[in-house]
């Protein structure tokens, strides 16, 4: 039986109330199966931002969780040993919003990669927000120079799921998503959450909303579809 438990990928953006995001979040601390579970706050994509910090901590507790420790990785100097033990020995991990490349250079700097993926492997639960749910897909994309598509390339993040992610961009008509769809090539599968939504993935791989439906896009033969 595998141990892989779910994730939870919310879009945040402009939820209908805070009351949705504190019911996704205590739905994914359920997955932890104890009172009150310890969080490790990873902030690396917003720079270890403390008003996120703070905001997000409350909301947390709220939602149930006990400790709530911001793990500040967003420096050269970061203290890797502390916060290696804290992942592993936290009931949950929750990656804040913020800007995907700058989370993943960070993690990627303290050689964290290969433990998140270790950690969540062994049962650990993973929940994110905005940024910290596209985190968890395969890859996403940059632009040397945001006006010329031609500088456009892909780069590698956690990889949890062999798909791509996108969240609350229904007003920029899910640009970035479509690109890096057209970069990965044919066959590539994306999901784009919308704003307030939430995508569950279960231990199988199976994608799922509870709430507001997901848009489904793939390359088929270099050109970028809505599919079922």
């Amino acid at each position: 039986m595998s141990r892989i438990k779910p994730l939870f990928l919310i879009a945040g953006g402009r939820p209908r109330s805070y009351q949705d995001t504190v019911s996704y979040v205590a739905q994914a601390l359920s997955e932890c199966g104890r009172p009150r579970p310890v969080v490790a706050y990873l902030g690396v994509a917003n720079g270890d931002s403390l008003p996120f910090y703070w905001a997000m901590r409350s909301l947390l507790i709220e939602a149930g969780a006990g400790d709530v420790s911001m793990l500040r990785l967003a420096a050269k100097s970061a203290d890797v040993t502390s916060a290696r033990k804290a992942l592993e020995e936290a009931d949950a991990i929750y990656l804040s919003g913020g800007e995907v490349e700058d989370g993943m250079q960070w993690l990627e700097h303290h050689g964290l990669v290969g433990l998140l993926r270790d950690i969540r492997d062994r049962g650990k639960v993973f929940l994110g927000m905005s940024a910290g749910s596209i985190m968890m897909g395969t890859c996403w994309v940059r632009w040397d120079d945001p006006d010329d598509d031609a500088t456009a390339s892909l780069f590698d993040c956690l990889g949890f799921v062999p798909t791509i992610f996108d969240t609350h961009a229904e007003d920029e008509d899910w640009k970035e998503l479509k690109a890096a769809l057209k970069l990965r090539g044919p066959s590539a599968r994306g999901y784009g959450i919308p704003t307030g939504g939430l995508a569950i993935v279960d231990s199988e791989g199976r994608i799922t909303a509870p709430d507001k439906p997901l848009l489904c896009l793939a390359n088929v033969d270099g050109q970028v579809v809505r599919v079922p």
